[in-house]
């Protein structure tokens, strides 16, 4: 008897959070723990995640976006500013510069496994204006270099604080997206990436032509301060 009336307590609680889509009754197992969804009809339902995936796209995506474009920025300036004097400036071998270049990428990878563990435990609308504001300052304070050796060292932790984001962003959007969505939304994000090429390559020109020397630095300092900021 007991087991009977287990069997048909359960039975009537996936009644009552059954979905009807299409004619079939499919249980939403997940609807229970969330308390104001339960009692919402299923065109209710539909309405709140239209609003919500509106908010997602005018607010979520353009932030994303950008930050992403800004992230880019600071990963591919140090060829402009080479071009700039940097190298010659920091007196600097080509091996030197090319271990600099490739420490980059070290920072990058050795933190994307943690960050993304941690961001499970941690709040985004902290994590992500974190990172943001730690990689503009480690690059703008690339202008107080003097040496290879602390371009070597600019270079690991910006690739340190640039690493847990592009995980995050991943993480999230598959998060608040549907697989049919998701792809979509990742695309538009990507195209901030292809976009700094563009703004990266303007902004040196101009810097270059018009601001070295200014207030006794060199273009190449203004460069890694103004794409820091």
């Amino acid at each position: 008897m007991a087991v009977q009336r287990t069997i048909s307590h359960d039975s009537s609680a996936e009644k009552q959070y059954a979905t009807h889509i299409e004619g079939e009754a499919v249980v939403d197992e997940y609807l229970p723990l969330f308390p104001l969804l339960v009692n919402k009809s299923l065109e209710e339902r539909r309405k709140i995640e239209k609003r919500l995936k509106r908010k997602l796209d005018w607010v979520f995506l353009p932030v994303v976006t950008l930050m992403l474009l800004m992230g880019y920025l600071d990963r591919i300036n140090v060829a402009n500013a080479r071009l700039a004097g940097m190298q010659d400036d920091l007196n600097m071998s080509d091996t030197m510069w090319s271990a600099g270049i490739s420490l980059f990428y070290v920072g990058y990878i050795i933190t994307q496994l943690p960050a993304t563990v941690y961001l499970a435990k941690g709040l985004p609308r902290w994590q992500m204006p974190a990172y943001v504001i730690a990689w503009s300052v480690v690059t703008a304070c690339m202008a107080a270099m003097s040496s290879g050796w602390s371009f070597l060292v600019c270079r690991f932790m910006v690739g340190v604080a640039e690493g847990p984001f592009l995980p995050m962003v991943s993480l999230m959007t598959s998060s608040w997206y549907t697989k049919e969505e998701a792809p979509l939304r990742m695309a538009i994000w990507h195209a901030g990436n292809i976009a700094s090429n563009i703004f990266s390559g303007l902004l040196a020109a101009g810097i270059l032509e018009n601001m070295n020397g200014l207030a006794g630095m060199r273009a190449w300092q203004w460069f890694v301060i103004i794409e820091g900021k």
